[in-house]
C-alpha cells in the first residue's frame, strides 16, 4: 500500500513539474514576442513589427525595401537604418546586441495600429482608442510606457501622421 501511495505521489509530482515548466514557456514566449496589450508594435503584410526588438526577423519577412538608408551614428547611440516600403519605415539601430526597431513610421492611409487607427482617423477615435495621452502639444497625441513612445500628429481634427519610436 505504501508502494502505492509513493507512486501516486511521485506521478502527482511530475504533473505538477510539467505544469510549471510549461507556465513558464508561455511567459518567455510572451516575453520574446511582446505583450499582446503593448501598443508599441504594428502588424504590417501579416508581419509583426515591434519596437526594441531584433530587426533581423523581422526585415528578412518584410522582404527587399524599396530604399534603404545609412543614418549614420547620431550623438553616438549607433548606426541608425531607415527601411523604406510601400506605406511604412522602419528604422533600425545597430547596437552592440545587435539591430533592433528603433522607429516605425506610417507612410499610408493602408496600415493601422492593432487598435485601428490609421492616417485620416480622427483626433476623438485616437482617445476612444488609447484614452487620454501621457502629454499632447502642437498637435500631437503622445502615449509613453518607459522610454518607448506612440506619437499622433493632428492636423484639422483627422490623424496626418502615426509614428512609433524609441526615446533616448
Amino acid at each position: 500500500m505504501k508502494r502505492i501511495l509513493s507512486m501516486i505521489l511521485a506521478f502527482a509530482c511530475c504533473l505538477g513539474l510539467i505544469a510549471v515548466l510549461a507556465a513558464c514557456n508561455d511567459s518567455e514566449s510572451e516575453n520574446e514576442q511582446g505583450s499582446s496589450n503593448s501598443p508599441f508594435y504594428v502588424v504590417y503584410k501579416d508581419v509583426r513589427i515591434e519596437l526594441d526588438k531584433k530587426a533581423e526577423d523581422v526585415l528578412d519577412k518584410l522582404g527587399k525595401a524599396k530604399y534603404e538608408d545609412n543614418l549614420g551614428d547620431c550623438g553616438g547611440i549607433g548606426v541608425q537604418m531607415k527601411y523604406t516600403y510601400d506605406d511604412i519605415t522602419v528604422n533600425t539601430l545597430k547596437e552592440e546586441s545587435g539591430e533592433k526597431i528603433h522607429k516605425i513610421s506610417f507612410v499610408s492611409d493602408i496600415v493601422s495600429t492593432p487598435k485601428g487607427i490609421s492616417i485620416g482617423s480622427t483626433e476623438d477615435e485616437v482617445r476612444d482608442a488609447y484614452g487620454a495621452p501621457t502629454s499632447s502639444e502642437n498637435g500631437k497625441l503622445i502615449y509613453k510606457s518607459g522610454d518607448l513612445e506612440l506619437e499622433f500628429t493632428v492636423k484639422d481634427g483627422s490623424v496626418s501622421a502615426v509614428n512609433y519610436r524609441r526615446i533616448r
